[in-house]
């Protein structure tokens, strides 16, 4: 029992997340936790809109566990507000190994609607 607990002890302590935005123009407030971003697909929005900031986030997992967009989305989302965007689009993904180090990096533009 004592090693199984261990050993999931040296797995989360193994994982690290890194976020951070960079405003691409002019500053916009930061928008509130309960605001809802919208993730794009593929293509530009229909909408006019201004690129507020590259979002990036990078997560590093050891003993071979992997990461996910749908694990990044929180995070991409939770810059985007901090950056005053409404939108994310352009996201852009890289999987990369040393040993047994599992990278995982996401960027993205956050984007605001003009107009509103």
């Amino acid at each position: 029992m004592r090693l199984v607990v261990c050993a999931l002890l040296l797995v989360a302590a193994c994982a690290t997340t890194q976020s951070r935005f960079v405003p691409l123009g002019p500053s916009y407030p930061p928008l509130g936790d309960d605001r809802e971003v919208e993730v794009l697909g593929a293509g530009a929005p229909t909408r006019p809109f201004v690129k507020v900031s590259r979002l990036d986030v990078h997560f590093e997992k050891t003993a071979f566990a992997t990461s996910t967009l749908e694990e990044a989305l929180p995070e991409l989302k939770r810059q985007a507000r901090l950056s005053g965007a409404e939108a994310i689009t352009d996201i852009e993904e890289l999987r990369s190994a040393i040993g047994e180090t599992r990278i995982y990096h996401v960027t993205a533009t956050g984007i605001r609607y003009l107009g509103e």
